[in-house]
């Protein structure tokens, strides 16, 4: 298992999966033991995770993944790295900026996914608000 492969792998399974609700390949790229922690804290298992996407109406339409770190240990790989969504439920459109992390293992002969974190990071226009209201105040703070 190469961190190319497993790039590959999120890229042009996972995110193409999601685009695509492609749900058949989310299942069989899911480990049985999937795990999805959303920003808020909530968690899915898999077939939580698989029904939010099929009738709960969650609908990906884009994903743009930033930047990337791989890491392997044996026939687990964490990669971790910064996305922009924009998805839509039920007709509403949201859009998040935020940090991922991603369990890969290597069960059998297939590459699966175990664990998907992510936590929510603030849009640059915030962060640097923020930076400007302290430093109003005299405090110091860093973006």
């Amino acid at each position: 298992m190469s961190a190319d492969a497993v790039l590959r792998i999120h890229t042009d399974v996972f995110n193409r999966a999601l685009k695509d609700q492609d749900y058949a390949d989310l299942e069989a790229l899911y480990s049985d033991d999937y795990m999805l922690v959303r920003p808020d804290g909530s968690v899915l298992n898999k077939q939580e995770g698989l029904q939010d996407l099929g009738t709960n109406g969650l609908r990906c339409h884009s994903i743009e993944f930033l930047r990337s770190t791989v890491r392997i240990y044996g026939t687990t790989v964490a990669l971790t790295g910064k996305s922009r969504t924009v998805s839509s439920r039920n007709g509403m459109e949201t859009r998040a900026h935020f940090r991922l992390v991603a369990v890969y293992s290597h069960e059998g002969e297939s590459i699966r996914l175990v664990h998907f974190q992510s936590t929510t990071l603030p849009a640059l226009g915030e962060c640097h608000n923020e930076v400007f209201a302290a430093a109003i105040k005299g405090e110091r703070r860093s973006a």
